[in-house]
């Protein structure tokens, strides 16, 4: 063999060798990543994500985002319409949605600015302590309004001892006052007991019937009672007079009494439920007939008076002390006194109340 051939012989050995070892290589390196690409699949490291890519064409009307029936965490869910939606009153012009206690405050702030006469309110709300005071603590004439604490004070004197409820007491000249009531239409001579003269007091306003309550229990005793429950006017010393704060402390005590000792108090209460002296004129006439109302109203014409304290239980339990004296008239105070009453109710029953009011704090002329 010529050196030539056996040349390229020699050459030909070897590169069919390094096609071999490739060959090898490769197999080896193929073999290799399967087992690498099986591992990390398996073990959750590769992520497909396969897109279809639709061959129509779709119109920027068509392209909106489809929501999923099942929303993610992040979006926010459309409220679904319910079979009676909540229907929101229409606000009509020179009318103003009241939702908010500040709000509120405004309103009655604004009912209560008259140019002529003073008017002063408190309301307390058990359920959520909100309040509301608008010269609450102003000296006001009293008139009957005062007839519930002298009443509490028999029923702590009889509970203490000074007094029997069942005691009698007879109807002189000197208890003689005309106005609301029973006992004045009868006779000098007859005789009530205590405890009902404190119901005619409270039922029918009875003028006579709390004289001779005052005439038997004194009403200096009655007065420093009022005074030990926190009053701020001094009933005598101030010559009858009293103020939205003062009456409303008087309710919250004759509440917690009464809750306290149902079997003794409730008659009170009930008597204050059940009157309907005034009825035309007091701030529980707007509300429904459902509602528990405890009232006591005082009324003078003389120098034009008009007070009014309620317990309500409505939605939630509350109480509205108002006082007015020096104005036009007691009618005009009463009308005051409604909306101020319905106002409250519809806002502590519904959330809102509507009112006919521009949202301005100017006077009321």
């Amino acid at each position: 063999m010529s050196n030539n051939n056996k040349s390229r012989s020699d050459k030909a050995k070897i590169s069919k060798k390094h096609k071999t070892t490739f060959r090898i290589f490769a197999v080896i390196f193929i073999i290799i990543m399967i087992i690498c690409f099986t591992i990390a699949y398996k073990q959750g490291w590769l992520k497909f994500k396969i897109e279809i890519i639709p061959t129509e064409t779709i119109s920027p009307e068509q392209s909106q985002p489809i929501p999923s029936e099942q929303p993610s965490e992040t979006a926010s869910v459309e409220p679904q319409p319910s079979e009676t939606p909540i229907q929101t009153p229409e606000i009509l012009p020179g009318y103003t949605k009241i939702n908010t206690l500040y709000k509120l405050t405004d309103y009655l702030d604004y009912l209560l600015s008259h140019d002529k006469g003073q008017y002063g309110l408190i309301y307390y709300n058990y359920t959520t302590n909100d309040t509301i005071q608008i010269q609450d603590q102003e000296l006001y004439v009293a008139a009957s309004s005062t007839k519930v604490p002298m009443v509490m004070y028999v029923f702590h004197a009889a509970k203490e001892g000074l007094i029997s409820l069942d005691t009698e007491i007879e109807y002189i000249e000197s208890d003689f006052e005309y106005g609301t009531g029973i006992i004045y239409k009868g006779q000098f001579g007859d005789k009530y007991t205590v405890k009902t003269l404190c119901e005619y007091s409270l039922m029918y306003s009875d003028n006579c019937a709390i004289n001779m309550l005052i005439r038997t229990c004194g009403e200096w005793n009655m007065v420093n009672y009022m005074n030990s429950l926190g009053a701020t006017v001094d009933y005598l010393w101030k010559r009858w007079k009293t103020c939205p704060y003062d009456l409303s402390l008087y309710y919250k005590e004759l509440k917690r009494l009464t809750e306290e000792d149902p079997e003794y108090y409730g008659c009170i209460l009930d008597w204050l439920y059940d009157t309907t002296v005034g009825n035309w004129l007091s701030a529980k006439s707007v509300l429904p007939h459902d509602i528990v109302v405890a009232s006591k109203i005082g009324v003078n014409n003389e120098l034009l008076t008009l007070n009014d304290t309620i317990l309500v239980y409505a939605k939630d339990t509350y109480i509205l002390s108002y006082c007015s004296c020096y104005m036009d008239s007691v009618e005009e105070s009463s009308e005051v006194l409604k909306k101020i009453s319905l106002a409250i109710f519809e806002y502590v029953q519904n959330g809102y109340s509507v009112v006919e009011w521009d949202g301005s704090s100017d006077k009321v002329q």
